[in-house]
């Protein structure tokens, strides 16, 4: 017989190695309805439907990511909404965000209805959009249809069509402030990709006539001036958020000056955060990676000095976010840019490796895990209104958590991932520690290279 004071559960996962995300303990994870009902330790006595025993493995939260380009629609030769929140499972993700720059962009209520019902029918874990805020009169009828946040391009590409259309870039300051406003009006984030289209313009073409269009050019052009149409770009939006009060997000942040600013307007008060990405950390910070691999890295350059300003804001804590930029393409939409890469696109999947890149900075002292899982988990989840929910393993929050592997020691290779694309800009980069496990409120969605739910078993989420 049970003794009637016991502890009781649909599922209790046990580990020496639990962490909440804000701690870590040996605990008992107790589990009914998909939700967190208890943290014990492994002595209390719990009766539960099933155990999951892990013994010494570290069990963390699922992964929350804002910041994802699943290709779909129009573009699902590369990736569509089933084959990117597939490989988000297998990296450890359970909650992904996605963006609005796909064909037709998500720019008014009636398109975001639909693409929710389509993520809802296709993803395997749990969702939300950010809308594009590219006409600031349909921002409060998109916050009304469901939007998580919003996101706008600064800069729309000149020589290409996609990934950064004028469909969803607002290169006019007046209109850019408007969207400032509608936003603010909302209460929710606006995500900024900053980039000052005139001067970028101005350092490509002086990049192009200096070095000609291979990848190299284009990897310096980004920086001409000491990246000043980065810098400027952030200058106006840190501006306009002082005048207007929007939740600003700053994207991509990895200049000496751009952080600067940042940090000087978060030590305001100011309501400012910002995002890293694990291409910028780990690949293209690599100069001679960049010459080997060339269209398949970039992307933006981030050359040493600003690699180690973006490396202490990571750290100290002036960025507060880590977002995948998951940006996937075909091996042959890439191979031209060997030639021009200024006519091929830019970006590269990401989603299933930057946990493995992560955990290995931790295995060689860059980073804790603790900051770690407050970039990926705690923080998002903040930004996003889902603290207590998502991103944590304290009771009351979903059970979304991830089993590892920390001993495992292999490189990355994307020809064996879930990438519809088959490559991955991290290919060769030895890791130390990977995702064994994935479980989305409870119940296993990923083992071992294989996905073990349908997909539409994803949930929207709502603040």
């Amino acid at each position: 017989m049970t003794e009637p004071d016991a502890l009781r559960a649909e599922l209790v996962v046990r580990s020496t190695r639990v962490h909440t995300g804000v701690r870590e303990l040996p605990a008992q994870l107790l589990i009914t309805d998909g939700v967190v009902t208890g943290l014990h330790g492994l002595d209390a006595a719990v009766v539960a439907d099933r155990t999951l025993d892990v013994g010494d493995q570290l069990v963390i939260p699922g992964l929350v990511d804002t910041h994802c380009h699943f290709r779909d629609p129009g573009f699902t030769h590369k990736e569509d909404l089933a084959s990117g929140t597939k490989a988000a499972a297998s990296g450890g993700v359970t909650t992904v965000f996605d963006m609005p720059n796909t064909e037709p962009p998500i720019v008014d209520p009636i398109r975001l209805r639909e693409h929710l019902d389509d993520l809802g029918r296709k993803s395997v874990v749990d969702f939300g959009h950010n809308a594009s805020a590219v006409h600031p009169d349909l921002v409060g009828e998109l916050a009304a249809a469901g939007a998580s946040a919003f996101k706008l391009w600064m800069s729309y590409d000149v020589e290409r069509t996609y990934p950064h259309s004028p469909a969803t870039a607002v290169t006019d300051r007046a209109v850019l402030y408007r969207a400032f406003e509608a936003v603010a009006e909302t209460g929710l984030p606006l995500y900024v990709h900053p980039t000052d289209h005139e001067l970028y313009n101005l350092m490509s073409s002086r990049a192009k006539e200096m070095w000609g269009v291979d990848p190299a050019s284009y990897a310096r052009s980004f920086r001409l001036g000491d990246s000043v149409a980065f810098n400027a770009a952030v200058a106006t939006l840190l501006e306009f958020q002082r005048s207007v009060g929007t939740r600003l997000h700053v994207l991509h942040l990895s200049s000496v000056e751009g952080i600067r600013m940042v940090r000087a307007a978060k030590a305001a008060g100011r309501a400012v955060t910002a995002e890293a990405n694990p291409f910028a950390m780990f690949v293209t910070n690599d100069w001679e990676r960049i010459e080997k691999r060339g269209p398949f890295v970039l992307g933006q350059w981030v050359p040493p000095a600003d690699n180690v300003a973006m490396w202490e804001a990571i750290v100290d804590g002036t960025v507060d976010v880590i977002g995948s930029d998951h940006a996937p393409h075909t091996e042959e939409e890439k191979l031209p840019g060997w030639k021009d890469m200024f006519a091929a696109p830019s970006g590269s999947p990401m989603i299933a490796d930057y946990l493995r890149l992560l955990l290995t900075a931790v295995h060689d002292g860059r980073l804790t895990l603790d900051r770690v899982l407050e970039l990926c988990c705690v923080n998002p989840a903040r930004l996003v209104g889902l603290s207590g929910r998502k991103g944590t393993l304290e009771p009351g929050a979903d059970a979304d958590f991830v089993v590892l592997d920390l001993d495992h020691v292999a490189p990355i290779d994307g020809s064996t991932s879930l990438y519809k694309c088959g490559w991955s800009p991290a290919d060769g980069i030895v890791t130390r520690g990977r995702v064994e496990r994935t479980f989305l409120r409870g119940t296993e969605i990923y083992r071992d290279g294989r996905v073990l739910v349908d997909e539409g078993f994803g949930r929207p989420v709502t603040a």
